[in-house]
């Protein structure tokens, strides 16, 4: 039998929920939260700030604010930081 992994998400988009996060990790259970940022108008508008701001400027800052508020509880909630390898590596699926 398989264990069951409660995913939360956050960061769907650029602009999206700020309070997401800790909301999801103080108020549900989760087992893992991921934060994508891949919606297409996310994308472009990286890009725009990595082509003004230079090589190293084409992220979200929001994400370190977000990380910050979220990462002492889940630390105290044993929170799993996840990479795709890692849940796959969990997962034992293999590529």
């Amino acid at each position: 039998m398989s264990k069951n992994i409660r995913i939360g998400n956050c960061s769907g988009f650029y602009g999206d929920k700020l309070s997401a996060a800790k909301e999801m990790v103080e108020g549900g259970p989760i087992d893992v939260l991921t934060g994508d940022y891949l919606a297409e108008l996310t994308m472009a508008i990286l890009y725009n700030q990595k082509l003004q701001r230079g090589e190293d400027k084409g992220y979200v800052g929001t994400f370190f604010k977000q990380l910050k508020e979220v990462a002492t509880t889940c630390k105290e909630k044993d929170k799993k930081k996840t990479k795709d390898e890692k849940l796959n590596k969990k997962n034992k699926v293999k590529k």
